[in-house]
């Protein structure tokens, strides 16, 4: 919110009649019962904004958002081509702002239309192009690997692949950034793609265990577990006041954490860098390693035996 302010007084000292925010950040709102039903981070911002804004276009959270907070109407289109944001700013003859911004989300109905050949051609040649790296084969997988729950197999080969491109001791991969299940048989770099598409990179994070121990009570204060591990197994107890929660922190061969000792993490850079504040405690050192994400899971898993089958315990587990 002080950015924004501060950037709306900029701009306006520069000429601008009409500021619109456009914020990767986002909430959920129950669509009947108004803008009370509204929570998440987009409307925390947006309630503390001090300085003249007409609009905000919220993303992040896939949600129907269209209402308004602190006098400004939010807007966020669902994703995926399901709706259109509109907003109305009204302008005098001078072009200055003459009345309340009006903003509203519309669905996009969904209709059976005919190919359109120019369109059609156009992605027939990108797609004949790429289509030798996209059918490579990396590997085979025995089961089919699903994102069901917050704990999946999935999540913990990615882990995995990740602690051990990174020479590291644990690795941590944020559940929001595996974007899509994996089929039983052949895996090529097409499928594993479409798992992780963000060309993320990798970077080691160097920590005493005391700073290890409060970065797993920060990643598991919310209301659902949002990461996976490797190198690690933590038993917590989610009834716990927030920052009291973990129970267990146990290391390969039943070892467990000591305090003032160090080890390395391997996160990604949008962990690394405090995406969806998950970003380490301060004072841990961080270290860019340039390896794309992408390029640790292929190589990891040409590193195993195929078929594959993944590891399928839950490393992170409700204690007492």
């Amino acid at each position: 919110a002080p950015v924004i302010d501060e950037r709306a007084r900029s701009l306006r000292s520069r000429g601008a009649d009409v500021i619109v925010v456009v914020a990767h950040e986002g909430g959920f709102c129950n669509a009947n019962a108004g803008s009370a039903s509204c929570s998440g981070d987009i409307f925390d911002v947006a309630a503390r904004i001090t300085e003249k804004v007409d609009a905000i276009v919220s993303g992040h959270t896939h949600s129907l958002v269209d209402t308004y907070v602190n006098g400004i109407p939010i807007v966020q289109a669902r994703s995926s081509g399901q709706a259109v944001a509109v907003i109305d700013i009204p302008l005098s003859a001078e072009g200055k702002p003459s009345g309340e911004a009006f903003a509203e989300v519309r669905p996009v109905p969904v209709a059976s239309t005919p190919a359109y050949a120019p369109v059609d051609s156009i992605v027939a040649r990108a797609a004949a192009r790429v289509a030798p790296i996209v059918k490579r084969r990396v590997a085979s997988l025995a089961v089919p690997l699903d994102r069901d729950g917050s704990q999946y197999s999935l999540g913990n080969l990615i882990a995995d692949a990740q602690r051990w491109a990174g020479k590291g001791d644990i690795g941590i991969m944020n559940n929001g950034g595996i974007r899509a299940n994996l089929r039983a048989g052949e895996l090529t770099y097409g499928t594993l793609f479409e798992v992780e598409p963000f060309a993320n990179t990798l970077y080691r994070l160097r920590m005493t265990g005391a700073q290890v121990r409060e970065y797993f009570e920060k990643l598991l204060a919310g209301e659902e577990v949002r990461v996976h591990v490797s190198g690690i197994t933590i038993g917590y107890n989610p009834d716990k006041p927030k920052g009291e929660r973990i129970i267990s922190l146990r290391l390969p061969a039943g070892r467990t954490l000591v305090d003032d000792a160090f080890y390395n993490v391997i996160v990604n850079n949008f962990m690394a860098t405090g995406g969806s504040n998950m970003g380490p405690p301060s004072g841990t050192r961080v270290t860019p390693l340039n390896i794309v994400d992408l390029d640790a899971l292929i190589a990891y898993v040409r590193t195993l035996r195929s078929p594959i089958n993944p590891p399928a315990e839950s490393r992170i587990f409700i204690s007492q």
